[in-house]
């Protein structure tokens, strides 16, 4: 609407002039020394006109030759940081997936992974966690307790909150003797969120209250009687106070409900070489050795 009205005025303005200078085309005298050139004033003025549009182009394409050296040395340089940019993007890209990868190199190179397109929000965010995974379960990276404190301190709080992450930090405090801070941790995060692993690893630890220990797991088999992380630990719990026939019980269960949880037969082995049944005992490592190979 809006070119619509200055369309009309144009029009009208170019109407009036028209008629004008039908009426009075008037005229134009440019004199020098004996010369003289008589025009009318409507083609004065569209010589002025056309002149005008002439000398903009001309000064236009002028300053554009002017700029020309500047402009080729600003894309020589843009040429030459691209290519810097994507030698850094190969450095990066060979220091995250070299073999062996160093993770902790990767945790540091991952804050420069935040404005690169050729990797996703989600495939940083996966290899954060698989940094952390690794950095957390494996010893030579959590060799004293020092070590693995500052490595749980300095994980996003988000990462905290993952109870597989949990579970390496819980078993690396088991390995440093750490225990009763382990216990507290492990009953604190399962009254928010179970977790069959970290219930497994409730039974590694070495409780200065047995008795209490094997309490609590008992109670959780009232709300998960058929897991079978529960009751690999129960099985656990309860080789360990020396309770024979509730062990075996728990350990036979457990493999009904997940037959190919290869701990649970080595568990059974153990308990049952213990009770001097040699034959049933290697059945159960034969079994359990057959799962573990499959698995791996």
């Amino acid at each position: 609407m809006h070119r619509f009205f200055i369309f009309l005025l144009v029009l009208a303005l170019s109407v009036w002039l028209g008629v004008k200078i039908t009426l009075d085309p008037g005229y134009i005298l440019i004199t020098w020394h004996q010369l003289a050139l008589e025009m009318p004033l409507w083609l004065a003025i569209l010589i002025l006109t056309i002149s005008f549009i002439l000398i903009y182009y001309l000064i236009r394409f002028i300053s554009y030759l002017l700029m020309l050296p500047k402009q080729w040395c600003q894309n020589l340089d843009i040429k030459r940081c691209k290519k810097t940019m994507a030698s850094d993007d190969q450095r990066l890209f060979s220091s995250i997936y070299q073999k062996p990868q160093n993770w902790h190199r990767i945790l540091e190179i991952l804050p420069q992974l935040e404005n690169k397109t050729w990797v996703s929000k989600e495939q940083k965010q996966q290899l954060q966690q698989e940094c952390y995974e690794n950095l957390l379960s494996e010893e030579k990276y959590t060799c004293n307790l020092s070590t693995l404190e500052n490595l749980w301190d300095n994980l996003p709080t988000k990462l905290k909150k993952d109870p597989l992450l949990l579970n390496f930090y819980i078993q690396g405090l088991i390995r440093h003797h750490e225990d009763t801070k382990a216990e507290s941790l492990i009953i604190k995060q399962l009254k928010r969120q179970w977790f069959g692993p970290l219930v497994s690893t409730y039974s590694l630890i070495k409780s200065i209250n047995p008795a209490r220990q094997l309490a609590i797991a008992e109670k959780w088999l009232k709300k998960h009687p058929d897991d079978p992380y529960l009751l690999l630990s129960l099985g656990r719990l309860c080789k360990q106070r020396k309770l024979w026939g509730k062990a075996r019980d728990y350990l036979e269960k457990s493999l009904i409900y997940d037959s190919s949880n290869s701990e649970a037969y080595l568990e059974l082995g153990e308990l049952l070489e213990g009770l001097e049944e040699p034959l049933q005992a290697l059945a159960w490592f034969k079994k359990g050795l057959t799962k573990y190979t499959s698995r791996t």
